[in-house]
């Protein structure tokens, strides 16, 4: 019996030693040369890529068709199975590849019909604009079709073979996006339910709407409603505040953080267009960055852009309906009925009863790529804002500086006029308020240029005063790192320079820390180990380092803090949905709405001194069993690592090595640095999920030295030496330099690659 065992388990190694072998080999393999002679069909004539040592390109190309056929054979080279995914999770098509773990997305994807959409805006594409598309479409099928080392390794895995691209393909992205940074009618039940449970009064305390944080807009010479002053950092600098008398515009969009990341950065040389900075995989167009006269830059505004509704049987008898059948790997297939109400589509996830999804995403064709293609090609304020004329959705806040010295800032999207509901509730479908009554026009939004301040910064704070016409939103996001930044700037003085914006982007000191620790500071230790957390809140600077061992204290004292303040006020099952380590909601709470520190299930009544020495204990005792050690040993890093999860190789066991790149990281929630986590329950409840997977700093004095940082690397390829060669720098704060026209192309190139027709 022993023998036989021993020789089933040594099979068993045998077969994973085999399997891994195979992996490493086909993996090894399919990292593809950056430099040589290829064919690329189409071309009008020799297009010159030039890869610094990051692997970052550098495209010369005759025409721009050109050089976006050239990116979409470069994006599929080093990105396939990331373009895969994105357009078959667009799609509602990933079930045919990993079975029914995916069904759940792909409902709701084709309840949504975002390809659907994405395939109608097609027709009605500008003839340039579907030239271009179609352009990198080709260049990505010259890929496939004649590549002849084997497929990335995820394909290997999946037993899976790509279909051609198309430029349906490439507009599904842009759906995505939207979807994902347009999310708030999702939480609008979220919301209800607590009104339902706890009354409107303790239901805006629990989640504080961030009324007198500072606006972005801040100028005397427009309208009194453009008063004083998940996420983003944007700000931009005129020459009045800068060392070299130009502009400087800095941006950091921040979105979920994992290998590869979301963006694939290239320069794109032609005689009549330079361009630089951030594009996507599985899309041509720049979605940050420069054109060598304008720079631009995203935060999200949160606008308030999607409402549910629930549908009573009228609605639901005049709804169209159609039947879509999702193709499941391993399964059975699933026929699913896609409803289209007169509100929008009905998602099957909202709940069980019929609700629909009113969102400016789904009202029309999008124009967005139109809008996109303009602005990578204007030079002037005016061209810009008639670019951003055409975006539909997402909502977002879009920087502007130029060489001849201008900066401003527009909002951009489409953002609904209410009849009179707020737009944080589901309405009923035969209510009036359900309905929209209008878009606010493109003209009326928000908009800045050339203030006499000098400067333009948003952290994804409130943009506009209360008496700003419309409601965008009722939630903006808290105003610590507006604050921040606010502060840091104005410590610049008139000679900032590139460096100093660096700085600030890997900037950690936190305000909500600032503003907290005085209270929790009023906690009466009960321990000697709870006597030295305190003392090592009183001598901390607030900065959230990976070493910091008051960081450490703070968050996980913050987190318990929640706990004790709403967990007997929702009962234990409802808590445990909302539980976040929310710094705004325990603020209010010892500050101005003091009755949250009273624990509803005991007598006698407990005032915020309990509360806090209660949190401190809990927070000592989560460290301790976590850490160990003296209060001394505890770190920041050690609970607030990024994971850097490869999507597919982390759910397969043995692989996940392969794929993963997780390391410490500094920043937290509220700092400009943001390390966002979650908090709530579970041993890893600071993980570092989401933040700023690229960082530029565009100098409008010489373009070419603008400075760039991104998390992770250029290829989505797990062997490849360009898959993660940029991850440290950008946790570390280290920048480097696209190069350019400046001479460093050619001789100084790490590899060169002729693409011919």
């Amino acid at each position: 019996m022993r023998l036989a065992l021993k020789v089933f388990l040594s099979l068993i190694a045998l077969c994973v030693l085999t399997v891994g072998c195979l992996v490493w080999i086909l993996g090894a393999a399919s990292v593809p040369d950056l430099a040589g002679d290829r064919k690329l069909p189409g071309l009008s004539d020799d297009v010159v890529v030039a890869f610094d040592e990051s692997g970052i390109p550098t495209i010369r190309a005759a025409t721009m068709t050109d050089a976006y056929r050239a990116l979409g054979y470069l994006h599929a080279r080093d990105r396939l199975w990331q373009m895969e995914t994105t357009r078959r999770i667009g799609a509602g098509r990933m079930s045919e590849i990993v079975g029914s773990p995916m069904l759940g997305y792909d409902r709701m994807m084709r309840e949504l019909s975002l390809y659907r959409q994405a395939e109608q805006q097609v027709d009605r594409l500008a003839s340039a604009e579907r030239q271009d598309l179609q352009a990198y479409a080709d260049g990505v099928n010259v890929f496939l079709e004649t590549s002849s080392a084997p497929l990335p390794v995820e394909f290997q895995l999946t037993l899976h073979t790509p279909e051609p691209w198309t430029i349906a393909d490439s507009l599904v992205w842009g759906r995505l996006m939207s979807l994902q940074l347009s999310g708030n009618g999702f939480s609008e039940s979220r919301r209800a339910a607590l009104l339902n449970l706890i009354g409107s009064e303790r239901t805006n305390e629990l989640l504080p709407r961030n009324l007198r944080s500072p606006t972005t807009m801040n100028d005397a010479n427009r309208d009194a409603w453009i008063g004083g002053y998940d996420a983003s950092n944007a700000w931009v600098l005129s020459g009045q505040r800068t060392a070299t008398g130009k502009p400087i515009l800095a941006n950091d969009p921040h979105l979920g953080l994992r290998m590869p990341g979301q963006w694939y950065l290239a320069r794109i040389e032609t005689p009549g267009l330079t361009l630089a900075g951030a594009t996507a995989p599985g899309a041509p167009f720049h979605i940050l960055g420069h054109n060598g006269t304008i720079a631009w830059g995203l935060t999200t505004t949160h606008a308030d852009n999607q409402d549910t509704v629930r549908l009573d049987r009228a609605a639901m008898d005049a709804a169209e309906t159609r039947q879509e059948t999702i193709r499941v790997r391993f399964g059975a297939d699933e026929n699913v009925t896609i409803r289209q109400s007169a509100f929008g589509p009905v998602l099957s996830r909202l709940g069980s009863e019929p609700v629909a999804l009113q969102w400016t995403g789904t009202e029309s064709l999008p124009r967005t790529v139109s809008g996109l293609y303009r602005l990578n090609r204007a030079t002037s304020w005016n061209q810009f804002l008639q670019a951003l004329s055409l975006f539909d959705d997402p909502v977002q806040n879009v920087f502007y500086a130029d060489t001849a010295g201008r900066i401003g800032m527009k909002v951009a999207g489409r953002i609904p006029i209410r009849k009179g509901a707020d737009g944080t509730v589901p309405q009923a479908s035969a209510q009036p308020e359900a309905v929209w009554s209008g878009i606010v026009p493109s003209e009326d939004l928000p908009g800045l240029i050339d203030p006499a301040t000098g400067w333009i910064a948003n952290a994804n704070n409130r943009i506009v005063t209360a008496d700003y016409p419309y409601e965008i939103s009722h939630d903006f996001v808290p105003d610590y790192r507006a604050v921040r930044m606010l502060e840091a700037l104005a410590e610049t003085g008139e000679a900032h320079s590139l460096e100093d914006s660096a700085r600030l982007q890997n900037d950690v000191l936190s305000d909500a820390a600032r503003r907290l620790v005085p209270h929790f500071l009023k906690a009466e230790p009960t321990t000697p180990l709870a006597r030295d957390g305190l003392a090592l809140l009183r001598a901390w600077d607030f900065r959230m380092t990976r070493d910091s061992a008051a960081a450490a204290l703070y968050m996980t004292l913050l987190n318990e803090a929640v706990r004790l303040l709403a967990e007997d006020d929702l009962g234990v099952e409802a808590f445990e949905n909302y539980w976040q380590a929310d710094a705004r909601f325990v603020e209010k709470a010892l500050t101005e709405a003091p009755h949250w520190c009273d624990d509803l299930r005991t007598e006698p009544t407990e005032d915020c001194g309990w509360l806090l020495t209660s949190a401190l204990d809990r927070a000592v005792f989560v460290l301790n069993d976590r850490q160990g050690g003296t209060a001394a040993d505890w770190r920041w890093g050690d609970l607030h690592r990024a994971p850097m999860e490869h999507l597919l190789l982390n759910l397969i066991p043995g692989l996940s090595r392969l794929g993963n790149r997780p390391l410490e990281t500094d920043g937290g929630d509220h700092t400009v640095n943001r390390g966002q986590s979650r908090g709530g329950e579970g041993r890893h409840p600071f993980r570092h999920v989401h933040g700023a997977g690229y960082r530029a700093v565009y100098d409008l004095a010489d373009l070419d030295r603008s400075l760039f940082a991104l998390a992770g690397g250029q290829s989505g390829n797990p062997f490849s030496p360009h898959y993660d060669d940029l991850l440290e720098p950008w946790r570390d704060g280290r920048y480097f330099r696209i190069p350019g026209r400046g001479g460093d192309i050619g001789a100084g190139a790490a590899a060169v690659l002729h693409l011919r027709p």
